[in-house]
This record gives C-alpha cells, structure tokens and sequence, in this order.
C-alpha cells in the first residue's frame, strides 16, 4: 500500500505548477505593450518514482510517480531571428542616414523652386551674347559683369552649405559614437549583474531583456555579433574586433580620429571594421570622394565629391575666361568654389572685360567676347572623368546627386520591408498572444481548480479512514 500523504504530495505539485503558470501568464499580459519584452513560459517536468524516499519498498503496481516539477521559468526567443533582426536593423539604419544626407545635399542643386548655378550660367551666356553686339557699352559690360558674379556666389554658396552640411553630420557623428560608448557601458554592466544573478540561483529573464534591447540600439549605429558564454555573459564583436570581451572581462572605448583628411572611428586596437550601421552611412558620405578617390580612399559619391566637382568647375571657369581677357587682366580671383569671385579691377570697371584684341575698341569689336560665348558653347576638359560644355558639367552635377538619392532611395525602402518582415517574425515568436494568454489563464485556473479538488477528495478518505473506520457496532 502507498504512503498515506503520497496523494496530497502529488496534488501539491500540481497546486504549485498551476499557480506559478498563473503568475507567469499574468505576468505575461502585464507586460504584453512593454518594449523589448519577451513572452515566458514554464517548464513542467514529471518527477520520477524513486523507492530510496520510501523506508519500505513498494509494490509495482502502486509506482506512479510523485507529482510535477517546475524546472525554471524561460523566455522564448530565437537567437537566429535575433541575428537576423539586428543585421536588417544595421542595414537599414545605414541607408536611412545615406538617404537623409544625399537629400540635404540634392536640396543644394535643386532648381527647380529657385535658380541655381544652371541658369545663372545661362544668364551669363545670355549677356554675352548681348555685349557682342553692344561691345563697349557700359551698361551691358555691367549686365555681363553682374551675372559673372551671380556664378561666383552660387559657387560660394553651394560650398558653403556643403561645408555646414558637413559640420552638422560630423556633430552628429560624434554624437552616435558617444551614445555608442554609453550603450557599450551599460552591455557590460548589464553582464556583470546577470552573473550575479546567475550565480544566486535567481531568475533573470527581465535583465536579459534589456540586454537584448541594449543589443538591438547598438545594432542601429555599427553591425554587431554576440557570443554567449557560460556563466550568462556576452561578448559583442564589430567584425573581427571585440567592442565588450567578457571572457578576459575587458570593453573597448571608440573614439572618432581624423586622418589624411578623412574621419576613422577607431578603438584601442585601431581602426574599427564597420560594414554597415548609421555609423558606415556617416562615414561613407563624410569621406566619400566618388570618381575622385585614389587607391584605398572610399569611393562613394559623398560630399567631397561634390564639392571636388564644385571645384573644378570654378578652376577650370576662371582659368579659361582668366586667359581670354588677356594677360594680366584677370576677370575672377581664387580658383576653388570656396574663394572664387570677381576680381576688384573688374569690379571698379565693369569695360575691364576686354572685347577685342585691339588697343582701341571700335563699333563692331567683339571677336573677344565672341571667343567667350564659343567657350561657353565647347566642349572642355573640365575634370579628368568630364569632358563637355559648363552646362553639360552642371547638369552631369544634378544628375548624379538625383541618381543617388533615387538609388539609396530604392535601397532603403526594400532594407525597410525585410526589416519589418524579420520584425514580424520575431514578433510571432517572443511576442505576448492576448488569445494564447487567455488560454493559458484558463488552463493554469482548472489545473488549480482540478488539484484542490483531489486534496479534497483525499482528505475526506482520510477522514473516512481516521474517523469512521472501526466503528461500526459501537
């Protein structure tokens, strides 16, 4: 015959599983809308019949086990739909910024609310052509005058808001490496407070969803990868480069250097590997220098590019009509976008544009300014990748920034969908069910239900056997 209290052991059990199931399910419909929160479950294992608690050995037939047992409490996540959550997250936050970027850089040369440097080419084109046929009337050397100055201050002013462009992003670049490191701290602190945890015995799935969530940020700035030690913690790598090495507890510190005129972030073993991330799409429009870039230099069109085609222009403009009006008459000074305008003889003399090769200038003189018009009208080697008229480098110019901004455009609203659509899946499997949690909440209350209902039973047998067995014919 079994122990007399094996039934109330067993019903025990269940009373215990039930009840846990209950908060762990409310618990679960709690946090439901919490950020980052993954669902949990309980793990119920059979305890087996083991005849070393008994100081008798049982029979065969009455080995029926003793009740259930709570193993833990677990998350459920998939550390695969993990990894893939955060390299869609990497690549998606990198053509976010590249495509928020471009667009700032496109609004520059867009003309088509304002004029911008095309059609004060044209106006200047226009002018010209007026001057040949009024050549040395001062009223149209001043028309012409003033709309050479219109292409300088277009140039001055593109690279001027390049340049603020520029200074804003780098700020902001700074800023995501500062908020990088934070996150970096809190990883590790976030590790050192699981181990402890661990090491008392203590559940910690709370604290392993904030690491997660930690995890998750970081991915937006740089790509990442993390391996799981034993004793709770985890390692975070940037390519082949630890940022946190919980194994030698040791966490690096990034830094953003600037070299040969190029950013770098860099840690404490030098240049860090980042292959996608907000971080790669600051870098690779901050350095990229397009057509321009030599051998290891980046080579995506980024603002130095276009501002190395700014330049060029105003090189190879000056330099031309420099030449045209004869030696040592220069119509424009500086030769960079930055710091070309008109030259101040020009400026006090609006006839200082000669008209002729001649000493004196007659009625019908004009082969000079002719000359200007047919610059303007033919092909120039203006960079080493452009040959072509000034109009045609100008719109080659807005093409390509409109190329660009369409084709990251494209990129990113296609990174967005596999983004959301690994999101989803993710979702599916952490995320907390209302119907299945009702479900469970049902569940859990008529395994309570049904084990306080056999410790009833068992206590009126017990009763029986106790109070009422023996007396008959008392």
């Amino acid at each position: 015959m079994r122990a007399s209290f094996l039934g109330f052991e067993i019903a025990k059990t269940g009373l215990q599983a039930a009840e846990t199931g209950l908060d762990v399910t409310g618990q679960n419909m709690a946090k439901m809308n919490t950020e980052g929160y993954s669902r949990q479950t309980i793990e119920q294992t059979s305890v087996y019949y083991n005849s070393t608690s008994y100081k008798y050995a049982l029979v065969n037939s009455d080995r029926i086990g003793q009740g259930v047992s709570i193993g833990r409490i677990t998350q459920v996540r998939d550390a695969f739909l993990d990894a893939r959550y955060r390299s869609a997250k990497s690549a998606d936050s990198e053509l976010t910024k590249k495509l928020s970027i471009l667009t700032n850089i496109e609004n520059i040369y867009d003309e088509t609310l304002t004029d911008g440097l095309g059609a004060t080419l044209e106006d200047f084109y226009k002018s010209l052509q007026t001057l040949a046929a009024n050549a040395g009337d001062i009223e149209y050397s001043g028309l012409a005058r003033s709309n050479a100055q219109k292409i300088t201050e277009t140039l001055n002013y593109y690279n001027t808001q390049l340049e603020t462009i520029k200074e804003q992003e780098k700020f902001d670049l700074t800023v995501s490496v500062n908020d990088i490191n934070t996150l970096l701290n809190k990883i590790k602190t976030m590790n050192n407070t699981i181990q402890f945890e661990s090491l008392q015995g203590n559940t910690t799935n709370e604290l392993l969803d904030t690491r997660n969530l930690y995890f998750d940020d970081l991915a937006s700035y740089v790509n990442i990868t993390t391996e799981v030690n034993a004793d709770g913690t985890v390692n975070v790598k940037a390519g082949t480069q630890y940022l946190i090495d919980a194994t030698n507890a040791t966490s690096f510190t990034l830094s953003l250097q600037e070299s040969s005129g190029s950013l770098q972030v860099i840690t404490q073993n030098g240049e860090l590997e980042i292959s996608s991330g907000s971080i790669k799409g600051y870098l690779d429009v901050l350095n990229g220098k397009g057509t321009y870039a030599t051998s290891g230099e980046n080579d995506t069109k980024g603002i130095k590019y276009y501002q190395s085609s700014l330049d060029n222009f105003a090189t190879k403009f000056a330099e031309l009509f420099n030449g045209l009006n004869g030696t040592g008459k220069p119509l424009f000074i500086g030769n960079t976008a930055s710091t070309i305008g008109i030259s101040q003889e020009w400026l006090s003399d609006a006839n200082y544009i000669t008209a002729t090769t001649n000493t004196v200038v007659t009625d019908g003189d004009n082969d000079n300014i002719l000359r200007m018009i047919s610059t303007l009208d033919s092909k120039t080697n203006i960079s080493d990748n452009f040959i072509g008229t000034f109009d045609e480098y100008v719109s080659m110019m807005m093409t390509d920034i409109a190329i660009d901004v369409n084709y990251v455009s494209d990129l990113n609203s296609t990174s967005g969908k596999v983004l959301s659509s690994v999101d989803n899946q993710r979702e599916a499997v952490k995320g907390v069910s209302l119907n299945e949690e009702t479900v469970n909440l049902l569940k859990y209350q008529k395994a309570f239900e049904a084990s306080s209902r056999v410790i009833t039973a068992l206590d009126e047998m017990l009763d029986i056997i106790i109070n009422r067995m023996g007396t008959v014919g008392r």
